[in-house]
């Protein structure tokens, strides 16, 4: 039997449930990480054809042997041998195939993000001085992303892995825009309805532009002159709203109202749900998550999961119940952005979720021995492994947090296989 107390062992000596490290370039072996828990018996059957005689296993993240059961034997003959690692082989190629192709939908994703923060940019410049033009040019940008929207219900919501990040206003603007056309895609609005949602998701805080800076980027609670003040920027973008003659009247609600909740505790008239269009509970409900993940003020830095969490638990009564369920559905459990711990002790990243199952988002893995820039994208419901739990970046290294490439802002756009063909 193995000595648990040992760290490296005989290729001989391993057995399904052991968590071992190869010495191996990433490229000299067949497997797609070099550090796993042996899980079949032709990993364990090719682990024994390879030119290593010692192997380094992690006793604490290995399964206890089950008893009194015979170490398996090995494949017979050197052929059998052969065809188990040339199978191997064959199947890491095309998983490496799967995973440049992955990789490329994600940059194209970030692309269009990037370029949807430009545009927002530009017009937001441009909104005094030439109002009707700036709402011509959110026109077109609101468009291009419904278009980007597909009418199989497949959209993905998926994390844009920016660094480094300026002029916070833009990114939530492209966040909340982004979340909400997604959300109300999957509630089936109308092409013209998206167009409208998409367009007070763009302008939802455009009242902020007469608050001081020095509230809103306040680190600390605000004093209640300072919150009363603040509450006003609802009112103070609708007046500007209204005098852009092009926005359609469900566009001025959001902006007037996407602070105001269902049970009458928002602000700053404490309406209820009778009061409040689709248009409007879609923005407070994406709104309120991207502002819990990035906000300016005391109330930021949650992890999405947290983020998720607290809405769901401690804040459900002031959200549409309808379109806080299909916003969670639609990003999952652990949504994109939230740092992972796998069953078998692995750290990931959660790059977008699964339609098909919740609990195995796609993620990038944290694995040293693979450069960054070719770091694995695994969908986890292709892994026969799950989720642990969420960690939070204080619980990561600094290797880690810059393998990741983890940001203090998190910033979503959505993909749909159509966009991603024709891109």
């Amino acid at each position: 039997m193995l000595n648990v107390n040992e760290t490296t062992v005989d290729k001989s000596q391993l057995r399904i449930g052991l968590y071992i490290h190869l010495d191996l370039h990433w490229m000299k072996h067949p497997f797609l990480t070099s550090s796993f828990k042996i899980r079949t018996q032709k990993q364990l059957d090719v682990l024994r054809s390879l030119e290593l005689g010692q192997v380094r296993i992690d006793p604490a993240r290995s399964d206890d042997p089950p008893a009194g059961e015979p170490p398996p034997e090995e494949p017979s003959t050197p052929a059998a041998k052969d065809a188990l690692t040339a199978a191997l082989w064959h199947e890491k190629q095309n998983r490496i195939k799967v995973l440049k192709e992955r990789r490329s939908r994600l940059n194209q994703c970030a692309k269009r993000y990037t370029q949807s923060v430009g545009a927002a940019r530009k017009l937001m410049a441009n909104l005094r001085a030439s109002p009707v033009q700036a709402a011509e040019e959110a026109q077109e940008l609101v468009v291009g992303m419904v278009e980007d929207l597909t009418d199989d219900q497949e959209t993905t919501v998926q994390l844009v892995n920016l660094k480094h990040q300026d002029e916070n206003s833009y990114f939530h603007s492209i966040n909340v825009v982004a979340l909400a056309l997604v959300v109300g895609q999957k509630l089936n609005l109308e092409r013209t309805q998206l167009r409208h949602l998409g367009l007070g998701a763009l302008f939802h805080d455009l009242g902020h532009q007469k608050i001081p800076y020095q509230i809103l980027h306040k680190k600390t609670e605000l004093t209640r002159p300072e919150r009363l003040l603040y509450e006003q920027h609802t009112r103070y973008g609708a007046e500007i709203a209204r005098t852009i003659s092009s926005l359609p009247p469900g566009v001025v609600e959001v902006i007037a109202k996407h602070h105001e909740h269902q049970d009458g505790s928002g602000f700053p008239d404490g309406l209820r749900a009778a009061d409040l269009g689709i248009l409007t509970r879609i923005v407070t409900v994406v709104n309120r998550y991207d502002n819990l993940c990035n906000g300016l003020g005391a109330e930021r830095g949650l992890s999405p999961h947290q983020a998720i969490s607290r809405m769901y638990s401690r804040e459900r009564a002031c959200y549409d119940p309808k379109v806080l369920t299909t916003f969670i559905t639609n990003l999952g459990v652990y949504p994109p952005g939230t740092v992972i711990r796998l069953n078998d002790e692995r750290i990931a990243l959660v790059i977008s979720l699964n339609h098909e199952d919740l609990l195995k988002p796609n993620i990038l893995l944290y694995s040293p021995e693979i450069p960054r820039e070719e770091s694995v994208i695994l969908n986890l419901t292709e892994e026969d492994v799950g989720i642990r739990e969420s960690l939070c970046q204080s619980d990561l290294s600094i290797e880690q947090i810059e393998y990741l490439n983890l940001s203090d802002k998190l910033s979503y756009y959505f993909q749909s296989p159509s966009s991603a063909k024709s891109r």
